[in-house]
């Protein structure tokens, strides 16, 4: 039985942390939804991520920041060096609940997604369901997987990433009404590259540092090099 709703029902693509933060913040408004996730399995990349007062408020709103806090640690200091000239640059963030309302914190990425996971029941998340086209019907939008499955909403959220396929189809379909913009045809203006990499577990008793309840960030600007 069908029982009807005058809530929207929402389709998100995309089982990243931003689909995942939007999911949570609709099960605690008893809004309807569906996440697709194109893999199987999602394993959450990264280490560190540094989350301050706008990040916190939501959580708090979600009844989840004691278990945030529980999985973090309190950031106190920023502190900039040079690679063989030592520090030239710090920021002090003690003060930083004085002023928002929130102290600063560092989490593992992975954990952090985790949280996150367990707050979005999981039939309503779909694994291995990629989309591949996007319909609008009256005021339906109809999303279609590759295993030719239609799934109707109201509201469609693309949050799969940088190279979002949903904004692809939503491109197309400006482009052919003459509506797409001339700077969302260009590419992403990216002048980097970045090379990430994560340490094999520390000794604390050759960096001390590590047995702080507190957590300090260092920036090490490397000598006649490109990249820090």
């Amino acid at each position: 039985m069908t029982i009807a709703t005058d809530k929207p029902k929402v389709l998100i693509v995309g089982a990243g942390l931003g689909g995942l933060v939007l999911g949570a913040l609709l099960e605690k408004a008893e809004i309807p939804y569906t996440i697709f996730e194109r893999a199987t399995v999602v394993k959450p990349l990264g280490s560190a991520m540094f989350m301050m007062a706008p990040m916190l408020s939501l959580l708090a709103q979600l009844e989840i920041l004691d278990d945030f806090i529980a999985i973090s640690k309190e950031l106190t200091s920023f502190s900039t060096n040079h690679e063989f000239e030592g520090p030239f640059s710090h920021l002090d963030y003690s003060t930083m609940e004085a002023v928002t309302g929130y102290p600063g914190y560092i989490v593992s990425r992975p954990m952090f997604y985790d949280l996150l996971m367990k707050q979005v029941p999981t039939n309503k998340i779909l694994f291995g369901r990629r989309v591949i086209n996007i319909l609008e019907k009256e005021n339906k939008v109809i999303a279609q997987t590759a295993d030719n499955r239609m799934f109707e909403g109201d509201i469609l959220v693309g949050a799969d990433g940088a190279y979002s396929s949903i904004r692809q189809r939503m491109y197309e379909t400006l482009t052919q009404e003459g509506r797409l913009p001339k700077s969302d045809r260009e590419d992403l203006p990216f002048i980097c590259t970045s090379l990430l990499g994560q340490t094999q577990p520390l000794d604390p008793e050759e960096f001390p540092v590590l047995k702080e309840d507190l957590s300090r960030y260092f920036l090490t600007l490397a000598k006649d090099q490109p990249y820090s």
